[in-house]
């Protein structure tokens, strides 16, 4: 997500790893496992979409990954995959949706249709939604809304399992936000992040996968002491990135997520669900959604982005620095390159889904 590239980081011109899934296959076992599980077929085709355009855009920690958790969820109970989001509340700029503990990514999706709706009607537009489970890749929301012209803000909570800054007591999630902002002729622009240094899921994608080491700030010990061994690395003790900073974004999250929506947050539990604490499935989220066309009428903001975007990618790198970039640039390089090429998936990945797909007489990737 970061604004500039060093020469010394992988390039989004990705030598062909050799594991590689087209995604089209990789979505239909990922769908036939979820609908196995009990989603209907248009659920679980679109739950699979959701995770299999993360690994295209090169967030592997919220793709084909999460795909274990989702099937031991359903498993214990703790998502109904039968379940679809209900109206609670139209104020009509503002609207409250109920999850029922279903697919994160069901109740998302339709937030974002009546985001759409909504705020081209109004200009202005939020739409909350409590007992919901993992979104997913917040990405895929915000940027669809951009791509329909508005401008559009996510945040979300979750389970207990970050301290506050300075603290050791676990009362946050990794609490991330998104913004999407429609563009002209470029891609819109698209921030997705963590307000932990990493995402919970891409230290237990590192540990999955086995690598040696993990970078400085990731995540400390369950003692709270930092550490670059993954065996070693809690998701319970994620570091905050940019130290105060990132928990002061953190806490705006908590409270636009979980106080506003009438969610859980801190260690307070507000769910018809039996997990609690660190072991909490439900969480909220918030949609909000600007037209830009009634500040600038006649297209004129898509253009302005359009030159901001020219102003930023045609500024002289740094030392060191290859290129400078705008949010979501490289993750719209990267899925060019994925789509033509196929997924990389490690073996571990690839054996753990295979394994659920038998578990469920579903046809695996092979």
């Amino acid at each position: 997500m970061s604004n500039s590239r060093r020469k010394d980081e992988i390039d989004v011109v990705e030598p062909k790893p050799r594991n590689t899934v087209p995604a089209e296959n990789l979505r239909r076992v990922l769908g036939g496992v979820l609908e196995a599980l009990g989603a209907s077929p248009r659920d679980a085709a679109t739950v699979a979409e959701l995770l299999v355009e993360a690994d295209l855009r090169g967030v592997d920690s919220h793709g084909a990954h999460l795909l274990g958790l989702y099937v031991a969820r359903v498993r214990a109970g703790h998502i109904d995959p039968a379940a679809q989001p209900k109206l609670v509340d139209d104020g009509g700029t503002t609207l409250l949706l109920d999850g029922g503990l279903g697919f994160g990514q069901i109740a998302g999706l339709e937030a974002v249709r009546l985001l759409v709706e909504r705020g081209r009607e109004h200009g202005v537009a939020a739409v909350a939604v409590r007992e919901s489970t993992h979104l997913g890749a917040l990405a895929a929301y915000t940027e669809r809304v951009a791509r329909a012209g508005l401008i559009c803000l996510c945040f979300q909570n979750g389970p207990t399992i970050v301290p506050p800054f300075g603290g050791v007591t676990q009362l946050f999630s990794t609490n991330p936000l998104s913004y999407a902002v429609p563009a002209a002729a470029k891609p819109p622009i698209v921030y997705d992040i963590a307000t932990t240094t990493v995402a919970g899921n891409k230290l237990l994608l590192a540990k999955k996968r086995g690598d040696p080491s993990i970078p400085d700030g990731w995540a400390n010990d369950e003692r709270g002491r930092p550490t670059n061994a993954p065996a070693e690395a809690s998701v319970h003790h994620l570091q905050w990135f940019g130290g105060h900073k990132g928990f002061g974004l953190a806490f705006l999250v908590e409270l636009m997520a979980g106080v506003l929506t009438g969610s859980g947050f801190g260690r307070t539990e507000h769910t018809a669900s039996p997990a609690h604490g660190r072991d909490r499935v439900a969480k909220g989220f918030v949609f909000l959604a600007i037209d830009p066309s009634r500040f600038l009428p006649g297209g004129d903001f898509g253009a302005r982005v359009d030159m901001l975007v020219d102003d930023v990618v045609g500024s002289q790198p740094a030392d060191g620095v290859d290129r400078v970039l705008v949010p979501g640039q490289l993750e719209h390089e990267r899925r060019a390159v994925r789509e033509a090429e196929g997924i990389p998936l490690s073996a571990a990945l690839r054996e753990e889904i295979n394994r659920y797909a038998a578990e469920l007489a579903v046809p695996g990737l092979g």
